[in-house]
């Protein structure tokens, strides 16, 4: 059985990743010291619930399978990652950037010191983020990004109808019934360690889903929870037929128009289709999607190379003014300053 190593063992990591993998790879996961009842859990039961939220309600499904785990700021734990570092095929980072460089510090080392191929799949939002981190690894370690589009996200208070992690478990984990997960064949090849549960895909077709990832979907996430939030709507199902309408208009004349400007051999008609059906799994009553959660990390979502800044720059490459689009940074500005005053001095 393959093997691989998933760092981060956040919604995504466990919703996305481990959902994905579990059947195909014997899995390390691995996080810090605040998971460790988690991870702990994980280990002992070797699997975990998740709901798969669908168009037609939920759906538990238990998944299983060798799993072993490690506190990477602990000693022991540091060295049981190693150890995994060095007979995984696969290595998946979910930490989100604020944390990678980090990470990547700590983990290169250990993958530099191997004698045979490993990839490393980078699952954090933004673009060229492999590019980005390449520097210091030797040439066996092959460097990738990915496209991580399934919504995740554990369970929160007030939430009914969710089947626990585990019996007795007070959380719950909740992802969207969407499976997804392409990788650049020009980055990876084509004769790695990849399971069916991987799609990979030519390199041009691979730069247009990826920005479909960043600036259609997190994009407009970010444009619906940012305004959403400042008229007190509290989830996406909520969210009134005038913002709706907003969305699909910014979707249809600012975001669609310069994927395809930018990327000449992009479909459109499968990018439209693309950008109905994520409307309909952002307002899915059975994922219930929190504007909170949309929020979340504002100053990092304003920074230049974010979904915010970066996106409208994207759209002005491409001839058009971000007019629907560049409403959002002035919302999330706005829901900033208002955090600001808010927090004690």
């Amino acid at each position: 059985m393959q093997r691989a190593a998933i760092i981060g063992a956040g919604a995504l990591g466990l919703g996305f990743l481990a959902e994905r993998l579990a059947g195909d790879y014997a899995l390390h996961i691995a996080d810090t010291t605040p998971k460790t009842g988690l991870l702990r859990r994980l280990q002992d039961e070797q699997g975990f619930t998740v709901n798969l939220c669908g168009r037609n309600g939920v759906t538990p499904r238990r998944i299983s399978g060798p799993m072993t785990v490690s506190l990477t700021d602990t000693p022991e734990g540091q060295a049981a990652l190693d150890k995994a570092l060095h007979e995984v095929d696969i290595v998946l980072t979910a930490t989100g950037r604020r944390f990678l460089d980090d990470v990547v510090a700590a983990i290169r080392p250990a993958l530099n010191s191997r004698s045979r191929p490993v990839w490393l799949l980078f699952c954090e939002n933004g673009m060229r983020v492999a590019e980005s981190q390449a520097a210091g690894f030797n040439k066996h370690v092959i460097l990738a990004d990915t496209v991580m589009s399934r919504m995740c996200r554990f369970g929160e208070p007030g939430d009914a109808g969710f089947a626990p992690l585990w019996p007795e478990s007070e959380s719950s984990l909740i992802v969207e019934e969407f499976g997804f997960l392409p990788l650049d064949a020009g980055q990876c090849g084509t004769r790695g360690p990849f399971s069916p549960a991987f799609t990979l895909l030519q390199h041009d077709e691979f730069a247009v889903w990826k920005e479909v990832k960043f600036y259609l979907h997190n994009g407009m996430h970010a444009f619906i929870s940012y305004h959403a939030f400042l008229e007190g709507v509290t989830r996406f199902p909520e969210v009134p037929p005038g913002l709706r309408a907003r969305t699909k208009n910014v979707m249809f004349s600012e975001v669609i128009p310069a994927i395809l400007a930018t990327h000449p051999s992009a479909r459109r008609e499968e990018i439209e289709q693309y950008a109905l059906s994520l409307l309909e799994r952002f307002f899915n009553p059975s994922f219930n999607d929190s504007t909170e959660r949309g929020v979340r990390g504002t100053e990092e979502k304003l920074l230049p190379s974010e979904r915010l800044l970066g996106g409208c720059e994207y759209i002005r490459r491409a001839g058009i003014e971000p007019q629907g689009y560049g409403s959002t940074i002035t919302a999330a500005r706005k829901i900033l300053s208002r955090s600001r005053s808010n927090t004690p001095a």
